[in-house]
């Protein structure tokens, strides 16, 4: 896909991560969003969303502008009648609705369209993914973007069209990011991107961010790149307009932990305000972190504190503090001798490495799951 082939997002969509913003301690009182967020809705006349704003945020609500645009909301309204034609009024009249914020109106008639058998399998998905991107724009309500990707796999595995498989795998996608199955989340994107088409929910500038953080994290630095040069649009994107999202994958493949952390710094500036990533940054943060030491200890029996501090730019006291931290959870496979000042990695190189960190794995997840049995044996009459 060219960038110059790209869709065009609705723009009320782009309202949601400005409200999310506004709704941070930091950034509550930034005029410019406020002058962003209000315009938005003017140039829309979103009469339900901006009674939500006013809700959500404490803003004063200016009762004469609310009321002309719901008059303006109620003659457009009154203006859809359904019809038997081949794109039938609701959707348009569905769209209408979301673009308005009318939440409750929206997911009325989203749902509606979904629990009608009567229509065709893709109209019927079409009204389970406006559930999504109602979900999504009003708060980011994981819990019910979960409930949608279920009602459209059930859907589609009884017999939805290609466009609406390929659909569902953007949507499920920024699900998994926002439940933080980074896996998945590759393995969707990485499929979708050269066919991507899910303009209505997110841009493609977006679908390339979310890419690259989950291929990131998930992806081994031998699949991080030839995964990444097979998506033609992405290479041009990260050339193109996010050049430190390119950093941060060419310098934990090319090793130069210093950078890394420094792309990384710069990506958790951006990940904190957005509504996906919020709950999670300081996770995905840490777990690239974790990821970069792995990858340098795999390679050495040991490495001492002072070079690691060297090789990725900061002080030895923070790399053992940090070392010792991901070590005591089980993360990091090593240990610290601090008389010789140095990091054992003690499994000698990577296979056996992985190996002992699946068994370790493998202990745990046995205990818990004798200790399940055990509460199931003292509750049934055998």
């Amino acid at each position: 896909m060219e960038l110059s082939a790209e869709g065009k997002t609705p723009e009320y969509m782009a309202l949601a991560g400005i409200k999310f913003k506004l709704s941070l301690p930091h950034l509550k009182n930034d005029p410019q969003l406020k002058e962003q967020l209000l315009q938005g809705i003017k140039n829309g006349n979103m009469a339900p969303y901006y009674k939500e704003v006013c809700t959500d945020l404490g803003w004063p609500m200016d009762q004469k502008l609310y009321d002309q645009m719901t008059k303006e909301n109620q003659d457009r309204l009154a203006n859809f009648k359904e019809d038997d034609s081949e794109t039938p009024v609701w959707q348009d009249r569905l769209d209408y609705l979301c673009s308005i914020g009318d939440k409750e109106a929206a997911t009325a008639l989203a749902t509606s369209k979904y629990e009608d058998a009567t229509l065709t399998t893709n109209r019927r998905l079409d009204g389970i993914f406006a559930m999504f991107r109602i979900a999504y724009f009003h708060g980011c309500n994981v819990k019910e973007m979960g409930k949608a990707i279920n009602k459209a796999h059930e859907l589609v595995d009884k017999g939805g069209d290609w466009r609406s498989r390929n659909k569902l795998k953007a949507y499920e996608a920024i699900y998994c990011l926002a439940v933080r199955d980074y896996s998945k989340a590759a393995d969707l994107f990485i499929d979708c991107v050269s066919t991507f088409e899910s303009y209505e929910l997110v841009d493609f500038g977006t679908i390339i961010q979310y890419c690259v953080l989950a291929c990131a994290l998930a992806l081994e630095r031998h699949a991080l790149q030839s995964a990444l040069r097979r998506q033609g649009a992405a290479v041009q994107a990260l050339r193109s307009r996010f050049p430190e999202l390119r950093e941060l994958v060419e310098s934990l493949h090319e090793c130069r932990y210093a950078d890394f952390l420094k792309s990384l710094a710069w990506v958790e500036t951006q990940i904190c305000v957005d509504p996906v990533f919020r709950p999670h940054y300081q996770h995905y943060v840490r777990e690239a972190r974790i990821k970069a030491y792995v990858q340098l200890l795999r390679a050495y029996r040991s490495l001492s504190l002072d070079n690691i501090a060297d090789t990725f730019g900061v002080t030895r006291e923070f790399v053992e503090e940090e070392i010792s931290t991901f070590t005591a959870a089980g993360r990091l496979q090593c240990r610290i001798d601090a008389v010789a000042g140095c990091v054992v990695t003690g499994a000698g190189r990577g296979a056996d490495a992985d190996r002992s960190q699946l068994y370790q794995a493998t202990i745990r997840e046995g205990d818990l799951l004798l200790n399940r049995v055990k509460k199931l044996a003292s509750v049934i009459n055998f």
